[in-house]
């Protein structure tokens, strides 16, 4: 039988690598770029067999910074894709960008073969809060790259934002969020600034060379900037993006939906609805194997049914669609009422969700501490 699936394909080059990021990159130069696509067409060409009774329905190319492919290289990664998976059903199309390098001929050939969805990595219109996450773009460089995008005429357009960040003022982040919509963007994702384990930002904030900003403040920019998007037309539908009708990321929402989803490059990660498995986090070693014949997969998992009772419950309520009633009655056969049961014994502020008696679904200051949420309820 057919279906539709969503393929992601990890680019993972950067000109240089963000203080703050936790993603597996590494610095960006032509002849490791070029050996790493050349093998990449080898894994493609291994799953194209396993799935070729499924259709593509979203394609992602993140990192990294994907847009430092050459074109040529695009073209052959683009013509590889094509060769080997049914795209005739492809509804998205989507390319991460970093501003700092904003190429017009490469923005064109994307536009030209099908890209429709484009997602830059702005994460904030102030220069020294750019500098402060390491970021090597400039608000300047930004301003371009949107420019230039609406230009070309993209269908779809997205910017990400940080807030948390060190010393940044409520002040400034209502001023990046309403540089934001000054552009003609349909979707927007906040990040509250996290520091992570092995990153430098967070060796910063050990050392004292950085304070973190009062969680209070996080709250209330995170409340604010809820109120700005909706009022200017941006539908909160995940705990971190926002979109105007029609534009919410497909491919997204395939993760949080369950959805089955096949992930190609280092570190990249993959789903068939039952076993989860995941690729080496080092290139070299990515190459190496599939020169040699080999998969480059670091390990897999097999879901139990509570796993998937669990992964469920997490990824629904992080949408605003909520948790279902019926919908984990019918998957799981269990009970619906002990969940909410338990947020009653543990007297979790109704403030935080809200329950119809058919949907369970977290407000937005739910969203804002869900993890702390559900883990209470697991």
């Amino acid at each position: 039988m057919t279906e539709n699936i969503n393929l992601y394909i990890h680019f993972p080059f950067c000109l240089k690598k963000c203080l703050y990021c936790d993603f597996y990159s590494e610095r960006y130069n032509p002849e490791n770029a070029g050996a790493f696509l050349d093998v990449l067409h080898k894994e493609i060409d291994h799953y194209s067999l396993l799935f070729s009774n499924n259709k593509i329905r979203t394609l992602y190319i993140g990192g990294g910074s994907p847009n430092l492919i050459d074109i040529n290289q695009f073209q052959a990664l683009h013509d590889k894709l094509k060769s080997a998976f049914d795209l005739d059903s492809l509804e998205e199309f989507t390319i991460e960008i970093n501003p700092a390098r904003h190429d017009s001929d490469l923005f064109q050939k994307l536009r030209d073969y099908g890209v429709n969805r484009i997602n830059v990595g702005i994460q904030s219109f102030h220069d020294v809060e750019l500098q402060t996450l390491g970021r090597i773009h400039s608000v300047d460089d930004s301003i371009k790259t949107l420019s230039l995008l609406q230009k070309i005429g993209f269908d779809h357009i997205g910017l990400d934002l940080i807030y948390g960040i060190p010393d940044q003022t409520m002040h400034s982040w209502m001023d990046s969020l309403n540089s934001a919509i000054r552009f003609p963007i349909d979707h927007i994702s906040l990040y509250n600034l996290s520091y992570e384990e092995n990153t430098p930002l967070k060796r910063m904030l050990e050392d004292g060379e950085i304070a973190a900003i009062d969680t209070e403040l996080e709250l209330a920019m995170y409340l604010e900037a809820c109120s700005l998007l909706d009022k200017n037309g941006f539908i909160h539908y995940e705990v971190s993006n926002w979109a105007k009708p029609g534009g919410e990321s497909r491919h997204n929402r395939g993760y949080w939906e369950g959805k089955k989803y096949l992930g190609l490059g280092p570190s990249a990660h993959s789903f068939d609805g039952r076993s989860r498995w995941w690729n080496v986090r080092s290139t070299d070693t990515f190459i190496h194997m599939l020169n040699a014949g080999q998969l480059p997969v670091m390990d897999e998992e097999e879901l139990n049914d509570q796993d998937l009772e669990i992964e469920h419950l997490f990824l629904r309520l992080r949408t605003s669609d909520g948790l279902s009633r019926g919908q984990f009655e019918n998957i799981f056969h269990l009970d619906f009422r002990r969940i909410i049961h338990k947020l009653e014994k543990l007297i979790i502020d109704e403030e935080y969700w809200i329950f119809d008696g058919n949907t369970f679904k977290l407000t937005p200051a739910g969203w804002f501490v869900s993890d702390s949420i559900i883990y209470t309820i697991l």
